[in-house]
């Protein structure tokens, strides 16, 4: 017989007793004495939950009545003869082997990598593209009045240049067959920044700065075939969704739903400053491409300004082209454009 001090809990008070389990192994009884406490239970009455690393154990009774017992390796060897619990044993093993937990650490961490770069990215372009046309017009119009109230400026183009440009591009949809209700906003930005940058709803945003730019008004006309891109695939949305998604999860494990709320309020900002990935680049540069060639119009003058954005990188931060910070031309993308031609 084996005596092993415990804290006894008889399930109708919060008083701890000072008592002592005795095991019987000839009868398959759990004794409980002393402070006013005497009791024999039959293993069926008897619940012993499974160790957690070296917290107390916890030893339930079919009347309601606790024991709690420290943890040692007593314990364990009269539980190992008197109720066998292998699973315990196992889960417990477990959670005490450094190389274990190791290989779950690694394996959680695997798991979490591919939701984030696979599960993640396949539920943002689904819920995008199920998104009722009335959320992203509202997103659309809201981002729009926040980023005129904030970082863009009337336009100084002359109304006849602004037509001018509408007519081409509305010549060139007219010829690729493309239907889409686009809408072109022409706006400045401070330092006269060339920008161009696609909103759910179809409305492009192009700045005096990209306009001054270009050298040939096909090139102009080639970036907006760029960013239908963008909105035919919902990179804006689908990029959104992503971001907000890691954003909402961090802020649940942290606890900051503060944080969570502000980044909403902070969302024309991010439509605006936010980085496409290359594949989202890749695709709204293969339909200007396919779009380009369908309308009679060389990809090339897609390549060229983009070539002319990179190279007007060297004169300081009024002078860097903020286009270039929302869409990172590389060489590799000219070559596939030109490539393409």
């Amino acid at each position: 017989m084996t005596e092993i001090p415990a804290t006894y809990f008889d399930g109708r008070s919060s008083q701890p007793r000072a008592v002592t389990l005795r095991w019987h192994a000839f009868d398959g009884m759990l004794e409980l004495a002393g402070d006013g406490v005497a009791a024999r239970y039959p293993r069926s009455d008897v619940t012993i939950e499974s160790r957690l690393a070296r917290s107390p154990r916890f030893i339930r009774f079919a009347d309601g009545g606790r024991c709690e017992v420290a943890d040692s390796a007593e314990l364990d060897a009269v539980i190992a003869t008197w109720a066998p619990q292998r699973a315990a044993t196992w889960l417990h093993r477990i959670e005490t082997s450094w190389k274990h937990v190791l290989v779950a650490v690694v394996v959680l961490a695997g798991f979490g990598w591919a939701a984030l770069h696979f599960g993640l990215p396949w539920a943002a372009r689904k819920i995008a593209f199920l998104l009722p046309a009335g959320i992203t017009q509202t997103l659309t119009d809201q981002t729009l009045a926040t980023l005129d109230q904030t970082m863009l400026e009337p336009t100084r183009l002359t109304h006849e240049r602004q037509l001018e440009l509408q007519a081409q591009f509305q010549r060139f949809l007219a010829a690729v067959g493309d239907s889409t209700p686009y809408r072109i906003e022409f706006r400045a930005m401070k330092g006269r920044a060339a920008n161009a940058f696609a909103l759910p709803a179809g409305v492009i945003v192009i700045t005096d700065g990209l306009v001054h730019l270009a050298e040939d008004d096909r090139e102009i006309v080639a970036v907006l075939a760029h960013e239908c891109g963008h909105v035919r695939h919902r990179h804006t949305l689908r990029a959104v969704l992503q971001n907000s998604a890691v954003f909402v999860v961090l802020a649940l494990v942290t606890g900051d739903v503060s944080s969570a709320t502000a980044f909403g309020s902070a969302l024309p900002t991010f439509l605006l400053q936010s980085r496409f990935s290359r594949e989202f680049e890749r695709e709204a540069d293969a339909h200007a491409v396919e779009q380009l060639r369908r309308g009679g119009l060389d990809p090339s003058h897609l390549a060229r300004i983009l070539d002319r954005l990179s190279r007007s990188q060297g004169g300081g931060e009024s002078e860097i082209m903020a286009y270039l910070r929302s869409h990172p031309p590389t060489p590799e993308r000219i070559e596939a454009i030109e490539g393409k031609r």
